[in-house]
């Protein structure tokens, strides 16, 4: 037969049968060991490098934008004192009167470290309080609008070099390390505002290098120069450039590490490539997932902090503040999860979440107390979302309160384009809602946005209330703020009141209306509302014994 071959009487044919399915099996098991092994390695190499430039790009992008708006800032106080200063006649240049407006524009600006009046290349007089004039020299260059520009003026003859920069008959002094402080949490960054139109630096902080300001870089370029990684962007507003750079992240360096612990794990290594990759991604995406997740699961619900009348103590308000427990109980802070939902495009479905526990709990309260405000917090898309005021005018339909009966609370942040934002307000202002600064100071926003928006509040951010009567610089900051509210006739919140003596000092100042640790922390509805009834309670029974007693 055929077969015959395969016979006990033919053992070599046998074992080289054996021999050639033994080498079969062991190539399927080299080739199956590779693809769990060698594969899953290269891919989360690969997947790794990927994420961590994504990582770097978003950063250094960041990082220019943020030196873009401390540069604008600037920019807008130095143009605000121009337009000061620059109308005081020649007469009257350094006057006594001339002299405290500068010290004003010193004091009311958070990043000119000093205001001066100049005649040609000479500080004739400022609010310095030293010897004058002082010399500046022959500028540096001229900016694009005819403004003289010195980078390292010393004022004195020696010590720190200052930026000066000469619109007219205005100095603007600004200290060279202020605008750019932040640089000092990114160790290892170089960061530097320039003139766009000249390429001319301003002020640089860390390793910068010249060579990065090209003129054939669009904004908002990232591109890869002597072992860093930068960004550029540019200010739609002034001839003024910003430009981050990062060092590279030694990705080589990361796979061999990677590969050096992987390879001699052998046949376990897919597995536990399997859980690396896993926990790498998850540490990516997820918390927009838990966000997600939470939405669906119902797991966010709201506070209220009263929003007390300084001089009755009587509760008028309260700010809705949104909190997340997750099933199992954990606590998940509005700064983790917050910035997140803005990053991701999630707050939007967040604000609807909100709204809609709106919608359960303020027919409770406005019940009881008709006048009473609930302070609503929108986000920066939210404020620029066309549908925003449609959304709200759902809630004031579906729950029976007034437009009157709401406070929009909007941060500086929202502020980025005026034009959305001013629409925005004034459609809620035109049905007869109120319109809050949140967080006052804290941002980028100047005293001509206050004016464009037609807004009704300040809420003076914690920071400063913290420090009202210690003497710290930070405590004039409070002060100014309600002087800055009360010039413009809007009335000032005072958020995170804490103790007796600084809920006295800000009734002392002129502030109306406070909230905080002091009055109450924040309270669920159920609670909000018991609080209500016992204030209602105890005015009619006052009312009563008045009547009796009459």
């Amino acid at each position: 037969m055929a077969w015959h071959w395969c016979c006990p009487d033919r053992p070599e044919a046998v074992a080289r049968t054996a021999m050639k399915g033994s080498r079969l099996l062991s190539a399927c098991i080299i080739a199956a060991i590779c693809l769990t092994t060698v594969v899953p390695v290269a891919a989360a190499i690969a997947l790794a490098r990927h994420q961590a430039n994504k990582r770097e790009e978003s950063y250094v992008a960041r990082l220019a934008m943020a030196a873009l708006a401390s540069s604008e800032n600037t920019a807008d106080q130095v143009q605000a004192g121009s337009d000061i200063i620059n109308k005081v006649p020649a007469a009257a240049a350094c006057s006594d009167s001339t002299v405290d407006l500068m010290r004003n524009l010193d004091l009311s600006s958070t990043l000119l470290q000093a205001v001066g009046r100049l005649d040609g290349t000479r500080i004739v007089c400022s609010s310095l309080g030293r010897s004058l004039p002082i010399d500046l020299g022959k500028p540096d260059f001229m900016g694009e609008t005819k403004s003289l520009i010195w980078t390292h003026a010393r004022l004195f003859g020696h010590g720190q070099p200052y930026l000066v920069i000469g619109l007219g008959s205005f100095a603007g002094i600004i200290h060279r390390d202020l605008p750019l402080s932040f640089v000092d949490s990114a160790p290892g960054s170089a960061i530097s505002t320039f003139t766009w139109s000249q390429r001319q630096p301003l002020v640089v902080r860390g390793p910068f290098q010249r060579s990065w300001l090209r003129t054939d870089l669009p904004p908002g370029t990232v591109f890869r120069s002597n072992g860093y990684l930068i960004s550029v962007t540019r200010s739609s507003r002034y001839d003024i450039g910003s430009i981050a750079a990062v060092p590279l992240t030694d990705t080589a360096h990361f796979s061999r590490e990677t590969a050096a612990i992987l390879v001699p794990i052998g046949l376990a290594a897919g597995l536990m490539l399997s859980l690396l990759l896993s926990r790498f991604i998850r540490d990516f995406t997820s918390m927009p997932a838990m966000i997600r997740n939470g939405l669906k699961r119902q797991e966010f619900h709201l506070l209220y902090q009263p929003v007390i009348d300084i001089a009755t103590g009587r509760t008028i308000g309260a700010e809705a503040l949104l909190r997340w427990r997750r099933r199992n109980g954990e606590m998940i802070a509005p700064d983790h999860f917050i910035p997140i939902a803005e990053e991701t495009g999630s707050i939007r479905q967040i604000t609807r979440r909100v709204l809609e526990l709106l919608t359960d709990d303020a027919p409770r309260l406005i019940d009881i107390a008709p006048d009473f405000h609930i302070g609503l917090n929108l986000s920066a898309a939210d404020i620029h979302c066309p549908a925003i005021v449609r959304d709200v005018t759902a809630v004031v339909k579906h729950s029976g309160i007034k437009f009157e009966n709401l406070l929009i609370e909007a941060t500086e942040r929202s502020f980025v384009d005026a034009g959305k934002a001013a629409d925005a307000f004034r459609n809620f202002r035109s049905r007869g809602a109120r319109i809050a600064v949140d967080d006052f100071g804290t941002g980028y926003s100047g005293l001509g946005y206050l004016a464009q928006l037609e807004v009704d509040y300040l809420k003076i951010d914690k920071l400063f209330v913290s420090t009202l009567g210690t003497g710290s610089a930070t405590s004039q900051v409070a002060q100014r703020i309600i002087e800055i509210a009360k010039d413009l006739q809007l009335q000032v919140i005072a958020e995170g009141v804490e103790t007796e003596d600084q809920a006295k000092m800000l009734g002392s100042l002129g502030v109306e209306l406070a909230q905080g640790y002091y009055y109450s922390g924040p309270l669920t509805a159920s609670a909000l509302l018991e609080r209500l009834r016992s204030e209602h309670h105890g005015r009619t029974r006052h009312r009563q014994l008045s009547a009796i007693a009459a």
